[in-house]
């Protein structure tokens, strides 16, 4: 009687715990997905260029300035958004399928929100800052905003919501 008292007063921990073991995989499943992402868009850019080029009628698409930021912004944006889901997904998801325990995920995501604000924003963003300028870093930079704080507060409402479907 005592550990399952123990265990719902500190369900958090468990939370921590299975977000820290999916950080990693989940960071790389998110660089992965954005180089998957750029290599399909290669592809499609050669299969355009291919067809323009042995159509007689001159293209009426030539990729411009907005196409680049746009395209830094949304593969960043996507890249990160695959992985911060992974990291607080998988944990949610096997809890909930695997296990009768309900488990406090708020604490997970806000030790969460700074660890990936640092290890994955701001060291990327001082990266970036050396390779771009102007607006382009921005789109970068805001893709990594985006990317970050989308999945954390989703993982935040789809608690709230299991939570209240459990009481």
């Amino acid at each position: 009687m005592k550990n399952i008292i123990f265990i719902n007063k500190f369900n958090f921990i468990l939370g921590i715990l299975s977000v820290i073991i999916t950080y990693l995989p989940g960071i790389l499943i998110g660089e992965f997905a954005i180089i998957f992402i750029k290599a399909i868009g290669t592809i499609f850019n050669i299969i355009i260029g291919f067809i323009e080029s042995i159509s007689p009628i001159p293209p009426a698409y030539v990729r411009g300035f907005f196409d680049v930021v746009f395209e830094a912004f949304s593969l960043t944006a996507i890249g990160r958004s695959i992985g911060v889901a992974f990291i607080i997904f998988i944990p949610i998801l096997l809890f909930r399928k695997f296990t009768k325990l309900n488990i406090n995920w708020l604490p997970s995501i806000i030790i969460l929100i700074p660890i990936l604000i640092w290890f994955g924003g701001i060291r990327q963003i001082e990266r970036y800052a050396e390779l771009y300028e102007g607006i382009y870093f921005v789109s970068i930079s805001a893709g990594f905003i985006l990317g970050t704080f989308l999945p954390l507060y989703f993982a935040h409402m789809f608690s709230k919501e299991v939570e209240r479907k459990n009481k």
